[in-house]
């Protein structure tokens, strides 16, 4: 059975109306904030590294970005503003903890984070079902 003209053409319109709103550009490359050790078995999480390296106790940094849209100073830029000391730990595509728009993540290792990087706390979604009440003003 084939589907109405009419219904195929409304799919593929809310399709592209989809990817549209979640491939807007990003401007500028961000910086992800950090997990904390008590955050591990509370909210659910992609491959994002821990707040600090288990062997050296340096703290991570990491950064999206679009390759095509940023150029590398950009990225050094905003690493050298929030990192001392950067040494690099990884360069991965990470749909999970970047955007569409910047799927790239690069991640340093510092010898001290900007006070705003240091406190900066992911987008967490919690793991199991909040069963308290909610009130609406």
């Amino acid at each position: 059975m084939r589907a109405a003209p009419a219904f195929t053409a409304l799919s593929g319109l809310s399709l592209a109306a989809m990817l549209a709103g979640c491939s807007g550009t990003a401007s500028e490359p961000y910086y992800l904030g950090r997990f904390l050790p008590g955050d591990q078995g509370v909210y659910e999480r992609g491959d994002s590294l821990t707040a600090n390296d288990p062997l050296t106790g340096r703290p991570y940094f990491s950064v999206c970005y679009n390759s095509t849209l940023h150029t590398a100073e950009q990225v050094r830029a905003l690493v050298r503003r929030h990192c001392s000391d950067p040494q690099l730990k990884r360069n991965v595509t990470d749909l999970y903890s970047c955007s569409l728009a910047s799927p790239v993540r690069v991640t340093y290792s510092c010898s001290a984070l900007s006070r705003t990087a240091e406190e900066a706390r992911p987008n967490l979604i919690r793991s199991d079902s909040y069963t308290g009440t909610i009130d609406v003003y």
